[in-house]
């Protein structure tokens, strides 16, 4: 996978942004010019509200002034994002509905059920826009200040220490299953349906740890009702550069999140490399880079090749967290 440093947008004068996207919209070819001449579908594989949504609506206003049409975004929820991705893959592939996601469809979902369509066969990447870590917290009442106090305070009462789950296959429940797995840890997940009951018990104190994406727990831990011991990150976040990654404690354990664009298969190339250098420029935006580092978020500007990439490096990882909770199918989808 490209690193952070490489993907994170520059902060660039505002005249500069100006110039990059005159010289990006007009040199990609006539094909591309005159699309979009109307409104353009974002399929979003959630529901409202959670921080895929709030992306894609960030993303979705700068795509709208860029081009002069909407990119109107339709939320089809269900199914751990199985319906919505559906939808996009069975869309015509004329560039009027794109597709825009996290990891967990392309990664996760394929390895835990059988599905009707490949989404790495049948989606094309077109760029990615934003890289965050997995948040290592704690309930601040636990005596440890480190991910090594904490795993020798877990081997010291095994079963004894509870963690919550926003979901069964999500990130917060793979991130500290391998974990665990990884350190011989013996601890009991508590799954829930979705994020705001997640992080209210770590709250309350009812879980002990959360492991899971930093947009949802930056508030608490800026107020100090959560303490973040460690991020997932290979490198130490932009955001956090005092907190340690999780690999300086667990040698080469690495896991991001990130949320990137896809198109139908077929989609005309021009259409895709027009898109593609268009969120190059919108992720480099100051105002971008500051909303999304307030969630704890990085901006990139990864290009299609570099996500494919990301991609195919991701899916081993999650095979053996999948394989760790007991999710793993033996045969994926073709």
């Amino acid at each position: 996978m490209p690193t952070i440093d490489r993907m994170i947008g520059a902060r660039l004068p505002a005249f500069v942004l100006i110039a990059c996207a005159a010289l990006t919209l007009g040199s990609v070819g006539a094909w591309a010019q005159d699309w979009p001449n109307r409104p353009v579908k974002v399929i979003v594989p959630y529901g409202p509200g959670g921080i895929t949504d709030v992306i894609a609506r960030l993303f979705g206003d700068r795509l709208t002034k860029a081009y002069g049409q909407p990119f109107v975004i339709e939320n089809r929820g269900g199914a751990g994002g199985a319906i919505g991705t559906e939808y996009a893959v069975r869309s015509p592939n004329d560039g009027y509905t794109i597709y825009f996601a996290g990891g967990a469809p392309m990664t996760i979902l394929p390895q835990m059920q059988k599905l009707s369509f490949d989404p790495t066969r049948d989606l094309t990447p077109v760029g990615m826009v934003t890289v965050n870590g997995m948040a290592f917290t704690v309930h601040p009442d636990l005596p440890v200040r480190s991910l090594r106090e904490f795993t020798e305070y877990v081997r010291a009462r095994p079963g004894q220490i509870n963690y919550s789950v926003g979901g069964i296959g999500t990130l917060s429940h793979l991130a500290p299953t391998l974990l665990s797995a990884r350190e011989g840890l013996s601890m009991v997940a508590v799954p829930y349906q979705s994020m705001p009951p997640t992080i209210a018990a770590l709250l309350a104190g009812t879980v002990q740890m959360f492991f899971g994406n930093i947009s949802d727990v930056i508030e608490p831990v800026r107020i100090g009702k959560a303490r973040l011991l460690a991020m997932s990150t290979a490198e130490r976040s932009p955001q956090f550069p005092d907190i340690p990654t999780v690999a300086e404690t667990v040698p080469g354990f690495t896991m991001t999140g990130w949320h990137a664009y896809f198109a139908p298969a077929g989609t005309p190339r021009p259409i895709i490399e027009h898109l593609s250098k268009t969120l190059a420029v919108v992720s480099r935006d100051p105002a971008i880079v500051k909303t999304l580092g307030s969630l704890g978020i990085d901006a990139v500007d990864a290009t299609g090749d570099e996500l494919a990439q990301t991609i195919q490096a991701d899916i081993p990882l999650f095979r053996a967290a999948l394989d760790a909770a007991g999710l793993l199918r033996t045969q994926t989808a073709r």
